[in-house]
């Protein structure tokens, strides 16, 4: 007696097309969901990058007023209070000024992770060279537009 040939073979099957496209169908639109989500979460780090580096410039200026204050001894001359600086920026070697004190700790000027282009606008006392405020602004010497990253750097991070 002879085996049937289909009851005789075990036949091993893949998946068939329409199961594929189905499954890549699935994907995309999970894929489409969580896609905004995601821009969103990475600018959000970018903008928390940013504030994280206005706190740093900040306390740079707090070491670099010590520093020139040792340096300089007698009278200090601040500067004028505000200063403007981009990663393209040079830098006065030997340090002349605050400014110069205070970003001789950093390889280099940071980068903006957002807004790449503006200035660093750092706006300090006078008499002690304590930080108010670190802004990145589109202009250097102007103080108008940009964004506030220290002290308070939360709107900035929360922004859409």
């Amino acid at each position: 007696m002879e085996k049937s040939k289909k009851s005789g073979k075990s036949r091993n099957h893949g998946f068939s097309m329409v199961e594929i496209i189905i499954v890549i169908a699935i994907m995309a639109i999970l894929t489409a969901a969580l896609a905004p989500a995601l821009i969103k979460y990475v600018k959000k780090a970018k903008r928390a990058t940013d504030v994280e580096t206005a706190g740093e410039i900040a306390q740079s200026y707090v070491r670099g007023t010590v520093e020139m204050a040792e340096k300089q001894r007698g009278s200090i001359n601040y500067g004028s209070g505000t200063d403007y600086v981009r990663y393209d920026s040079t830098l006065n070697n030997p340090p002349a000024q605050l400014m110069d004190y205070a970003f001789a700790e950093f390889d280099q000027i940071p980068k903006s992770k957002v807004y790449g282009d503006y200035y660093w606008c750092i706006t300090y006392d006078t008499d002690t060279g304590k930080v108010r405020k670190v802004k990145l602004v589109p202009n250097a010497g102007s103080d108008t537009g940009g964004y506030e990253l220290y002290p308070d750097g939360d709107a900035y991070t929360e922004q859409r």
